[in-house]
This record gives structure tokens, sequence and C-alpha cells, in this order.
């Protein structure tokens, strides 16, 4: 970081595409670990001002049809292995914080999500958005 200049993203953007979100699946929680990458190669943000900041996330998961009309495709089965791959999650052992790692998903104080038809397998995926309160966050101020 710059003396005096914060290069904290706010928001954050990050897509992921050509894998199916599912619930439990190891290759799932790697595509948003190489998308963060991808996106963001500075990753991961590690700034002590963050441990205390709100977080909102935003969340479209986009299925095939054949997805969709499967029995459970229940949203917060879906967002939960984002949230434990994007910040720290108790009792998470495997990929987790890979954008924030000093910070608890506990601070998610806001969650959107929703779920969308796509035509194809290659743009399944998920758009993810992940923003702080500079209000709430003392120490950083939004670029």
């Amino acid at each position: 970081m710059s003396e005096g200049i914060d290069l904290t993203p706010n928001p954050w953007r990050i897509r992921v595409r050509e894998h199916p979100a599912r619930r439990d699946s190891s290759e799932w929680r790697d595509a948003i670990g190489a998308a963060v990458e991808a996106a963001y190669p500075q990753a991961p943000f590690t700034s002590p001002h963050l441990k205390a900041a709100r977080f909102t996330v935003e969340v479209t998961f986009w299925m095939t049809p054949l997805d969709l009309s499967r029995p459970a495709v229940d949203l917060d089965n879906f967002v939960k292995p984002v949230l434990d791959t994007l910040f720290t999650s108790q009792n998470v052992r495997r990929l987790t914080g890979v954008l924030l790692p000093n910070v608890n998903d506990t601070r998610v104080f806001r969650l959107l999500i929703e779920k969308d038809e796509v035509d194809s397998p290659e743009d399944q995926g998920a758009d993810i958005t992940i923003s702080w309160d500079p209000a709430t966050t003392p120490g950083l101020s939004a670029p």
C-alpha cells in the first residue's frame, strides 16, 4: 500500500463461468478461487481495517434449465461455499479466505442472492459483488 493512499477495492467484482454452482464441490470452490486470482492478482486483501468492516455480498447464480429443474436447488445452499471461499469461515479447512483471509464471514451484514437461467453450460456460474461500507470502516475510504 502506498503512503497515505488506500488501494482496497470497493466493490470487488468476481465473475465465475463454465462451472456449475454446487454446494459440496471442491471444483466449484476452486473455480471461485481462480476467478478471484484472475480479477485481483494482488489478492488476498489483508488491511487490518477490514476486520471491522460491514460487508454486503450480492450473488447471481447462472444455471442451466437442467440445474434449475433439479430438486433442492435452494439458494441458501449455494451461497455458503461462496462465503466460505471468499472470507474466513469457522470449521472450514480447505480453500477459505482467498479474498479476505483476515475477515470472518460473520462480517457479512447484507446478503442478496438470486438465480437465473442461461442456455449453455459455458455461461453457468456466478456474478459476485462484495462491498464494504466506508462509514463503518475507520481507517479506510472508498476509492
